[in-house]
């Protein structure tokens, strides 16, 4: 059976009615007044409507329930015609204030814990992003690289696809880093990023292993299909790269491999992969090799 959004609130407010009204129900068939003058009977239903509609409605009910249990036990006395003296009235109106007064500084301290949770849980997220992520280049890094393509073999076997695994090192990489400085040598790290990404296609996936580095997963994607991935990078990479005020130009040697032709498993898969990249730089560089 389906359960409504109505039918789903309607069973929340039966908890919440029931924990009001106890005390009352309880005071009724009972010779003490003690249901009625402390709070723990009602507080679970504050508590429920608390972390269910927020601070101000959990407050609200819990004042309304309060002056309703007040006026409740002031027709008491009316109705068993008992006279109630204004001692009286103030210790059931005190001990309802201490009621309130504690529920509140409860509530607030639950919910000042709820919010170093849920502070302490954006932390963590951060971390475990930062853990996963290249500083530099904002890519994904070689960490979050292994747990890709291990998913990607367990995918590919499931739908029985494969899958290509580009190795990308820049040539003259060293020699500008060199010349021109760290600074340099991030800014074109970080230009290459960006060029890398705009060459590949929509689900494909691009990593900075180290260094000059990068690794590409392209998904369910054929030799052809590769070729022409590999020959827009080449192309993004032919124009010039503004370092220092200064138009410089870099070449990359990419290597390729795929699933499950040149491996069963990450290591055997980037291995061929980087084997062929130096192929490619044996070759002339500024080109690609399949293994």
């Amino acid at each position: 059976m389906k359960i409504t959004r109505k039918n789903n609130n309607y069973m929340f407010w039966i908890p919440v009615v029931f924990f009001l009204i106890l005390p009352i129900i309880l005071e009724r068939y009972l010779p003490i007044h003690f249901f009625s003058s402390y709070w723990f009977l009602s507080l679970p239903s504050i508590f429920i409507v608390l972390f269910r509609f927020g601070t101000k409605s959990g407050i609200t009910i819990l004042c309304v329930s309060s002056l309703i249990h007040i006026f409740w036990e002031v027709f008491e006395f009316i109705r068993t015609g008992e006279l109630i003296s204004k001692e009286e009235f103030e210790m059931i109106a005190i001990v309802n204030l201490v009621k309130v007064s504690v529920t509140v500084l409860t509530a607030v301290y639950l919910i000042k814990i709820n919010q170093q949770k849920k502070e302490l849980q954006i932390l963590n997220d951060r971390l475990e992003k930062l853990a996963h992520m290249d500083h530099l280049t904002g890519l994904p890094n070689r960490l979050m690289l292994q747990d890709y393509i291990n998913k990607e073999i367990t995918e590919s076997e499931k739908y029985n696809q494969k899958f290509s695994v580009m190795f990308l090192d820049l040539d003259r990489f060293k020699e500008i880093n060199d010349t021109l400085g760290h600074a340099a040598g991030d800014s074109l790290l970080i230009q290459v990023a960006e060029r890398l990404q705009r060459s590949v296609r929509k689900n494909d996936v691009v990593f900075r292993l180290a260094g000059d580095e990068f690794v590409i997963v392209l998904k369910d994607i054929t030799k052809e299909e590769c070729r022409n991935v590999a020959d827009r990078i080449i192309s993004e990479m032919s124009d010039s790269f503004i370092l220092e005020g200064m138009e410089s130009s870099i070449s990359p040697s990419i290597g390729i491999s795929f699933y499950p032709e040149n491996g069963g498993n990450y290591q055997e898969i980037l291995k061929n992969a980087d084997k062929a990249m130096y192929l490619a730089k044996l070759k002339g560089k500024n080109n690609f090799q399949f293994v």
